[in-house]
């Protein structure tokens, strides 16, 4: 093989395992940084419990009906200029 050919292959070889590296470094640094996977509750019976009181509550608040309107406040007194 003609030197130049070489050198230009050897540069383009050397270049690939290059990338290869910075690559394999960062799928590294990404794995590490991954947070940990969160720990199974401790009683899942409290949790089905929570959701079942907050949706009763929350249905409870349906049916008590729309709010009823605040009753209007009386215009402030005209200034005397204007009345």
């Amino acid at each position: 093989m003609h030197p130049a050919i070489e050198y230009e292959i050897t540069k383009a070889q050397l270049a690939e395992r290059r990338r290869h590296a910075e690559q394999a470094a960062i799928a590294r640094a990404a794995r590490r940084a991954r947070p940990a996977p969160a720990p199974p509750p401790a009683y899942p019976a409290a949790g089905l419990a929570r959701r079942v009181l907050s949706l009763v509550a929350a249905r409870s608040r349906a049916v008590q009906g729309p709010p009823q309107p605040l009753p209007a406040c009386p215009p402030p007194a005209p200034c005397a200029s204007c009345a």
